[in-house]
């Protein structure tokens, strides 16, 4: 009876410690689809990367989904446009993109950061504040929803 008693005093407090996450009155998202702006780059080192306070312009992406397993990816660096190039996922937060067709004026470091990473891409997660965080072979490139 103990035991019994036990078990249903312990599910109902992991019910009552679940909840789910709110920005105001917005519940986060788990979709890739939207305008994003790369805040941070993290090193495998655990080092973090900000963009330079000297830089004025950001990279900017929006992901377009045009099924349930990819789409489009269009955006800016701050040097560079980024032209319309696909992107594929699955069930498990792979991301997989390929080809990044842009143009092609030299990069500022920190839109390098962006380039060389990107096409290194293979999962994407969701951290508890909304921020998008592509995982690479190397790095973890984060961004904000705009």
């Amino acid at each position: 009876m103990k035991r019994v008693l036990f078990i249903i005093g312990l599910v109902g407090f992991m019910q009552l410690s679940c909840k789910k996450t709110h920005c105001g009155n917005q519940e986060f998202t788990s979709s890739l689809d939207g305008k994003w702006r790369m805040i941070t780059v993290i090193e495998a080192s655990g080092n973090s990367i900000s963009k330079p306070a000297s830089l004025a312009k950001d990279v900017d992406i929006t992901f377009s989904s045009s099924n349930t397993t990819g789409g489009t990816l269009y955006g800016v660096t701050p040097t560079n446009e980024i032209s319309p190039s696909s992107f594929s996922t699955d069930v498990n937060r792979s991301l997989t993109i390929t080809c990044l067709n842009m143009t092609k004026v030299q990069e500022t470091s920190w839109g390098n950061k962006f380039v060389v990473n990107i096409v290194l891409a293979k999962q994407y997660t969701f951290f508890s504040g909304g921020e998008l965080a592509i995982i690479t072979t190397g790095k973890t490139l984060v961004f904000r929803r705009l």
